[in-house]
């Protein structure tokens, strides 16, 4: 069975603005702070198009929602976009040193 959820009253609606304000602002820190922490130089221009998924969850946060569920579901999406955008260097770094450890070189 699935559950019906209600829609939002008028002004619970507006709780989602700064939640999506924050995320906002939270997802490039994750990128400066993931680069930063991360042992890689920088990224490869060519590595940075991997950035559009997490930031396109971050983006995502700004659909207003009309329900109780689709406001946790953007709070939660907008969570785990900042969270790859953060640990994007750190897998490549694993990638890239896996890749080097089984080449055999």
């Amino acid at each position: 069975m699935t559950k019906i959820s209600t829609p939002l009253h008028p002004d619970e609606r507006r709780r989602w603005l700064p939640v999506a304000a924050l995320f906002t602002v939270l997802a490039p820190v994750a990128v400066w702070l993931g680069q930063e922490t991360s042992y890689l130089p920088r990224v490869w221009p060519p590595f940075t198009w991997a950035y559009v998924v997490p930031l396109a969850m971050v983006a995502a946060t700004w659909i207003p929602p009309r329900t109780d569920v689709q406001l946790r579901r953007r709070r939660a999406l907008g969570t785990v976009g900042c969270v790859l955008a953060f640990l994007y260097p750190h897998m490549l770094l694993v990638t890239v040193l896996a890749l080097w450890a089984f080449s055999g070189s």
